[in-house]
């Protein structure tokens, strides 16, 4: 009689279970549609959310170097922002494999996301000029393009940039010297893309959060990047972790981690204004 290894990965009726589960307390909505593809983006509202008590809200997009789709990535952070009175969602977006994408789909994705969250804020309760995004290595590049870009989709007067960012294990350099531009349909796209090409002043606050031990996107990079941030007089802050990897700071990954990765998030958002500071026993 065959039986299934330890190892064995997941059935889908398996996997989608698991979605479903994470994303039960969120509300579902289609931000865009795109050659018939339908993208989600997953709310999860404050308890006792009223939209005519508009709330900061948080955004995150999700890793995967633009090959898997995973909102449910980041669904337990959404869970801890929610109960600190924030709305805060997770979206869908382009990939390759399944959509025949590149980032720049994925990137035109994102713009589209902020917009709808712009445009329907109202009926959302949020306040569309206290929006931050997260996202994690290509969804920090995502992230990070909405706030760095010279130029970006504009469409009835509102625009996708974000009033602050927080990149975890963030891919900050698609140029020749970076990694990943391979992805991109040349070169030329590539560095026009990477937020390395893109440093200036007066940019909005970011907090950078990265593994030394990451194996895909080299801390050095991200060490780099920051550093030459600041030197443009922006506040950017880096926190480095030691020993851990590219995806420390995932639910399932590392306690520790996580704890730490929503304490220091939770901390930048409060420094901005945007919830009252953490009581800790």
């Amino acid at each position: 009689m065959d039986t299934l290894s330890q190892n064995s990965a997941p059935t889908e009726p398996l996997l989608e279970q698991r979605e479903r589960e994470l994303l039960k307390d969120a509300q579902t909505h289609v931000y865009q549609v795109e050659n018939g593809c339908q993208l989600n983006a997953y709310c999860f509202n404050p308890p006792n959310h009223s939209v005519d008590e508009p709330k900061p809200a948080i955004i995150f997009f999700h890793g995967g170097l633009w090959d898997v789709s995973m909102p449910t990535q980041f669904a337990p952070h959404c869970m801890h922002f929610a109960s600190r009175g924030m709305v805060a969602i997770t979206v869908e977006y382009r990939i390759g494999p399944k959509h025949n994408a590149s980032p720049v789909d994925a990137f035109e994705d994102a713009q589209m996301a902020m917009l709808w969250m712009r445009h329907n804020h109202a009926s959302l309760g949020i306040d569309p000029e206290r929006i931050v995004a997260v996202g994690a290595a290509s969804g920090a590049h995502m992230a990070l393009s909405l706030a760095m870009q010279p130029e970006v989709l504009e469409v009835e007067g509102y625009n996708p940039r974000p009033q602050a960012v927080i990149a975890l294990s963030a891919l900050v350099n698609t140029t020749r010297k970076g990694i990943e531009s391979g992805r991109f349909p040349d070169l030329k796209t590539a560095t026009k893309l990477s937020p390395s090409s893109h440093i200036r002043r007066r940019l909005v606050p970011s907090l950078f959060l990265h593994g030394k031990s990451d194996t895909i996107v080299p801390f050095e990079q991200v060490q780099k990047f920051t550093k030459v941030m600041k030197r443009k007089k922006n506040a950017c802050e880096l926190i480095d972790f030691e020993a851990a990897n590219h995806s420390f700071f995932n639910f399932n990954v590392s306690a520790k981690h996580f704890e730490i990765v929503l304490n220091s998030m939770d901390a930048f958002v409060s420094d901005l204004g945007y919830i009252e500071p953490m009581e800790y026993l």
